[in-house]
């Protein structure tokens, strides 16, 4: 049998072996000095990597190991609990969404928030790797609700919402708005909004601060306030961080950049000043507006018109949330607390004219709640106290002497809690809806 033989053309495998070996050592080269273009293919491989993870995510990553037993109503005592319909939003095991729950932990309605249907094409959404790849990679923050059943809620970062009782759009507001939202008696709303990264004045930029690096983190950099009308139209846009470096923060904002120089405001919550407040502090008037600067634990109050910082106030409180005035003028705050926990939350009234803090919860030095993130109170008008414990899946009602009346608890699965993110309870007079089902 004649046997076939095929030469092997030497100068050309030589060739490819070469331009290999180049390759190999320019890449090499590029990695090991960052030369361009490696910070663009960095972000395309970290994008992308990230995205292709999000796709097979099976739960969110906010969700945290089960703390409690029991779910729904696990405590009620309708003697001392304030009667009427809980709103609550977050992360529940069916989705991302809000909650109308009575007394017993009945749900008398639920709206689901699919962020797709309701925007489809995110363009508003910059850098784009920061917009969600599917179901479990967003969450919502802030939430109001009328009488009427229709709600307005803020996607994280994403953008606000108005829908109808059904889940109907009525209005988007396509920013990246996030956060607490405030609502006015005429119907508008305050709300944390992220600046477009586009368009962040260089002033703005702190030392080691570029325009690249926030595209290549999640563009939260510049904080502003932002307030809609009833009808979801921008009216006035105020920047944090602006404020803060035209009031000669710069100490407390060196402070921040070696812990979250990428967010180095962090707002989570804008509230209108009251006159009992404003007459606690000197140059402050009614109308101006408190912000809780989270990464800063600071509280300032701004300027309505200016932004002009009047006020600020700094601790003892740790990445601080929820702060609400009181009717006589002082300043309740929902106190995180350490990283650890070890000592847990509480919540704390700040006499604004003496600076002079106490513990209004707990009663007693004792761990009772911890939330290291999110968090909210409300006070009753019974003299109880509504305090939700976001990353414990909890909310919970105390007397003014401490007493557990009502508790509320909602599992994700058998191991990880789900994530409230918001609560508030209205009395059952406040809702003009004969009927909760929709078609």
């Amino acid at each position: 049998m004649a046997r076939h033989s095929r030469n092997l053309d030497v100068p050309k495998l030589a060739f490819l072996a070469s331009a290999f070996c180049g390759f190999f050592l320019m890449g090499f080269v590029v990695a090991a000095r960052k030369l361009p273009p490696y910070q663009m293919l960095k972000v395309m491989y970290e994008d992308g990597r990230a995205f292709v993870s999000q796709l097979y995510q099976t739960r969110p990553d906010l969700l945290l190991e089960r703390e409690y037993l029991g779910e729904g109503v696990t405590r009620h005592d309708p003697r001392l609990a304030y009667d009427g319909l809980t709103f609550m939003q977050g992360l529940f095991p069916e989705g991302v969404g809000l909650r109308l729950v009575d007394m017993a932990g009945n749900i008398v309605h639920a709206w689901v928030l699919d962020f797709f249907s309701i925007w489809p094409n995110p363009t508003h959404v910059i850098p784009k790797s920061t917009r969600p790849a599917g179901a479990m990679n967003y969450h919502t923050q802030g939430m109001w609700i009328f009488a009427d059943g229709s709600v307005v809620v803020n996607f994280a970062e994403l953008g606000t919402v108005k829908l109808d009782g059904c889940g109907k759009i009525l209005w988007t507001v396509d920013r990246r708005t996030h956060h607490a939202m405030t609502a006015n008696p005429d119907g508008s709303f305050w709300i944390p909004v992220k600046g477009d990264v586009r368009e962040i004045a260089p002033a703005l930029l702190l030392p080691g601060i570029s325009k690249e690096v926030i595209v290549q983190s999640h563009g939260w950099y510049e904080d502003r306030i932002m307030l809609i009308d009833r009808d979801g139209v921008i009216l006035q846009e105020l920047s944090v961080l602006k404020a803060l470096i035209d009031g000669g923060f710069d100490r407390n904002l060196f402070d921040v950049m070696t812990i979250a120089p990428k967010d180095p405001t962090h707002i989570n919550d804008i509230e209108v000043v009251t006159e009992a407040l404003a007459a606690r502090i000197g140059r402050v008037e009614e109308g101006d507006l408190l912000v809780s600067i989270r990464n800063l634990h600071m509280l300032v109050v701004m300027d309505r018109q200016t932004g002009w910082i009047k006020w600020s106030h700094t601790g003892p409180w740790i990445r601080q949330h929820d702060p609400d005035i009181t009717a006589d003028g002082q300043i309740e705050v929902f106190n995180n607390g350490g990283w650890g926990g070890t000592d847990g939350s509480n919540i704390l009234r700040l006499d604004p004219a003496s600076g002079e803090t106490r513990v209004i919860y707990p009663p007693t030095d004792k761990r009772a709640f911890y939330t290291r993130i999110m968090g909210t109170h409300q006070a009753l008008p019974n003299g109880n106290r509504l305090i939700t414990e976001s990353g414990a899946g909890r909310v919970f009602e105390v007397t003014p002497s401490g007493e557990v009346v009502w508790e509320y608890i909602v599992p994700y699965d058998e191991d990880y809690a789900a994530v409230i993110e918001d609560v508030r309870r209205f009395e059952r007079g406040y809702f003009s809806v004969p009927d909760w089902s929709c078609p």
